[in-house]
Formats: structure tokens, C-alpha cells, sequence
């Protein structure tokens, strides 16, 4: 986390800056000289004789030379991919002045290519390049420091790489030549998780809303995802659903299946105006192919409710058991409705039986209430009004349902509250 600087230390700050923007300037000169392109004949044949005979190259023209000739064999561009030749010679590089270099051996160390993963050198050489203000090595370090990679975990220390590598800052590439990044996106997009949730500083939702934003409009879609739900929630930004449609658009249109799911959602159960069944159903089909269970879940309703798409008993209970998970206990409660009733499939009291005692587990009180049909009845379990009786007065002593006004196939139309459905 960056300190906060008041009074006399932030005067400091402002006349070290501006002396920085000076020492910057007069050095522009020589960078842009440094950084003219030069063909092969005058960089190697100045006034017309070799650098290698008589007039030996400089160090740095070397160490330049070995960064490109390792870059050729790590991507296999003229050559054939050698990762370990390119450690090599990156190794030679660094050696020689190219910071830049430091980089791609820690890349290298990072995921084993050329040599034994070493996360421990990775770290250092990351730190290496860091320093020079390359901010895919710090944006890296913030990785490495948020989740323990190579090093103990220190969220602080990450916020603050985080910080670093999001904004834009001015550094030297490899052939000497100042260029200004435009900080990296996944940085912007870590330090809107890290104020989401209070990591490494202090929860502060308008903080993490900016940087999300900044993400967002960078074309990330799983920060356009966050600040759609930023807007849905009115959490560290006003509330607003059409907003919130907008970021949840853009994310979808990238494939993400969490904004594709609660897109759905919106369109299934959002406001009358917004409603849209047609479009809730595609989209639920979409993020079904991505394997969510709550877009089978939503599907199986549509297809039970005929909400989007034709009724359809038996797609719902096809849908129903893919969606199947100990988060989404509605499922087992609708099977159990599919097996009580013969909707879409034969009566079976036995498997409408199992379903309701799951979601009576999960504390679904029309499963309970169903219990008590099954015992009254003697569906399947032996007849047993005392038992009928504890599960009735299990639902009516709730407060919520009175068993007395419940007619027996309310269970089975498609509730108003929508959030009875909905995983949050």
C-alpha cells in the first residue's frame, strides 16, 4: 500500500519529481540517438570497417545481439526452438547491461522451459527488472507476493507491485530506447479484487469500482463482469441495473459464462420493462455449454414453466439432473416434483421421496411439507400420520407456510420471489 504523504514531505516529493522530469529531459538526447535505427552495414561497418577487426564492438551491441539470438531460439523464429540455448544466451544478456533480460530468465525459472523450474529465481530475477521499471516483471512480483510463489506471501507487498505495473510509467526496452507503457490491465484488475475484499490495504469499494473501470475499459472482461455486479449490488458505485446490463453485455460477448448466467437472470427476473424470456433462455443455453449449474438449473424451470421456450416436462427433468449440486438444493426439490406428480417422467414415489428428504436437508420447506404428504399416504414409506403430523407442524411452526392454505400442487408453479431460485 502506497503512504500518504502531507506538508513538508509532500513538497519533498513535488521538487524530487520535478528535478526527475529535468535529469529525464536532458538525457532524451542521447536515448534518441541510442535508439535510431541503424542498418546491419552501419551498426557492424562504421566508416566502412568490421566492428570485429580493429574496431571491437561495444558490450552493450553484443549483449543486444544475444538478446534477439535468444528470442529467435525461444520462439523459434529462423531457428529451431532450443528454450535451452535461450536461457543461455539470455543469461549472457543480462550479464552484459540488458535489464530486460532479467525478464524473460525469470519467465524462464518461472515455468521450467530450458531448465529446472526455480520460482525462487524467477523471483529474484523479476525483482531485477522490476527495478528498471519493466511492468510485466513488477506486475509478476505482485502475483508471486499475492498467492506465495516462490517467496512468503505478503499481500502489502503485492498491493504495492500491483500499483506499480498499473499505471503508466516510462521505461528503457532493450535497444536503450524510452518508450511509456500504459500499465498492465491485470494488474488494474488485481488491485480492484485487492479493494473489493480488503487485501494488502484497506476494503474501499469506490477504489476497487475505479480500478475495475480501468480494467473494463481495457476490454477485460472478467472486470467488466465485477463492475457489472458493482452496479447490480450499488456497491462502491449508485446502483444501476442498466449499467450493470451494459458490463454484463460486453463481458458476455467475450464468452465469459458468469456474465452470460447473471444476464440471464436479469432478462428472467429483472423488472417487467427489462424482462425477457426469449433472450434469458438463449443466454442460459450459453452459459449451460460452459457446464454452470445454475444456467441447467434456470433452464429447467424455463422448460417446466414454459418461460422462453415450449413447455417441456421431460427437458426439464433432463435439465434438472444436470444441474444437480449441493449449492443449488432447488434441484432435488423440483425432481422431486418431476417424480411426485409424473411430470416428464413416470410417478416414482421412491425417488420423489429421496429428492425431498435432499432438499428438506438443505431446509426447503415445501420438501418438508411434501415429507408429510409421502407419510400421510403412505407413498412408498409406510403410512404414519404421527410422522405426517411432526412434518406438517415443522412447516406451519416456521411462520412461513401455513399447511392448512397450502393446496398441494402450489409447489409446482413458478414462484414470484425470484431470489427463491437464484444463487446469489
Amino acid at each position: 500500500m502506497y503512504p500518504f504523504f502531507l506538508g513538508k514531505i509532500m513538497k519533498h516529493k513535488k521538487i524530487t519529481a520535478i528535478l526527475s522530469q529535468v535529469l529525464l529531459l536532458c538525457s532524451l538526447t542521447t536515448l534518441s540517438k541510442a535508439c535510431e535505427e541503424k542498418s546491419f552495414w552501419e551498426s557492424w561497418y562504421p566508416n566502412g570497417s568490421f566492428k570485429g577487426f580493429g574496431t571491437p564492438p561495444e558490450k552493450l551491441d553484443v549483449a543486444k545481439a544475444q538478446y534477439h539470438l535468444a528470442d529467435n531460439y525461444f520462439k523459434g523464429n529462423h531457428l529451431t526452438k532450443d528454450y535451452t540455448r535461450a536461457v543461455s544466451l539470455y543469461q549472457l544478456a543480462a550479464d552484459n547491461g540488458v535489464e530486460r533480460a532479467h525478464f524473460k530468465l525469470g519467465l524462464m525459472n518461472h515455468y521450467g522451459k530450458g531448465k529446472l523450474k526455480n520460482l525462487t529465481e524467477a523471483y529474484n530475477h523479476y525483482s531485477k527488472a522490476a527495478k528498471n521499471n519493466i511492468p510485466e516483471a513488477q506486475f509478476n512480483l505482485g502475483l508471486m507476493n499475492r498467492y506465495g510463489l516462490g517467496i512468503k506471501k505478503d499481500l502489502n507487498k503485492a498491493f504495492y507491485w500491483f500499483s506499480k505495473s498499473s499505471d503508466r510509467q516510462l521505461a528503457i526496452d532493450v535497444n536503450g530506447c524510452l518508450y511509456s507503457s500504459d500499465g498492465i490491465v491485470e494488474a488494474q484488475f488485481n488491485l480492484g479484487q485487492m479493494n473489493h475484499y480488503g487485501l494488502g490495504t484497506t476494503k474501499d469499494m469506490h477504489a476497487a469500482a475505479r480500478w475495475y473501470k480501468k480494467a473494463a475499459d481495457n476490454e477485460m472482461k472478467e472486470a467488466q463482469f465485477n463492475l457489472g455486479k458493482l452496479y447490480e449490488k450499488g456497491e462502491g458505485v449508485p446502483y444501476d441495473l442498466e449499467q450493470a446490463i451494459k458490463y454484463y453485455h460486453f463481458a458476455s460477448k467475450q464468452n465469459l459464462a458468469e456474465a452470460q448466467q447473471n444476464l440471464a437472470q436479469i432478462y428472467h427476473y429483472g423488472p417487467s420493462n427489462i424482462q425477457d424470456h426469449y433472450k434469458a433462455h438463449q443466454l442460459y443455453i450459453k452459459a449451460a455449454q460452459k457446464d454452470v449449474k445454475e444456467a441447467f438449473f434456470n433452464l429447467g424451470l424455463m422448460a417446466q414453466y414454459g418461460r422462453g421456450a415450449t413447455q417441456n416436462y421431460v427437458s426439464a427433468h433432463s435439465y434438472y439432473l444436470k444441474a444437480i449440486d449441493q449449492n443449488i438444493p432447488e434441484t432435488y426439490l423440483n425432481l422431486g416434483f418431476l417424480h411426485h406428480y409424473g411430470l416428464g417422467t413416470p410417478v416414482d414415489d421412491k425417488k420423489a421421496f429421496e429428492y425431498f428428504s435432499k432438499a428438506s436437508a438443505k431446509g426447503l420447506l415445501q420438501a418438508d411439507y411434501h415429507i408429510g404428504i409421502h407419510y400421510r399416504d403412505g407413498r412408498w414409506v409406510m403410512k404414519d400420520n404421527n410422522k405426517a403430523k411432526y412434518w406438517f407442524d415443522k412447516v406451519k411452526n416456521s411462520g412461513l407456510i401455513d399447511p392448512e392454505l397450502l393446496p398441494e400442487n402450489l409447489s409446482i408453479r413458478e414462484p414470484d420471489d425470484a431470489q427463491l431460485y437464484v444463487a446469489n
